[in-house]
């Protein structure tokens, strides 16, 4: 019973690994690409504009790569 919970334990902090430095890098990426053409938005301007691309890249990029990561072995 015990491996069991740390085989469980040890995937879903793998899991909580890529997806903090996936959702990480993602929300910079998006913000760096958007920061030309929304200089001087109020930040809930910026913030409208930003998370759709970031929902899109968070379901279709960094969760499934952070499934495979965090799967149990």
């Amino acid at each position: 019973m015990t491996a069991s919970f740390a085989s469980r334990l040890a995937s879903r902090l793998r899991f909580l690994v890529v997806a903090t430095v996936g959702a990480y890098a993602a929300i910079n990426l998006v913000l760096a690409v958007l920061t030309p053409f929304t200089a001087g938005w109020p930040t809930l301007g910026i913030t409208a504009l930003a998370v759709p691309p970031m929902v899109l890249a968070m379901v279709y990029g960094v969760i499934p790569v952070a499934f495979r990561f965090g799967a149990p072995r």
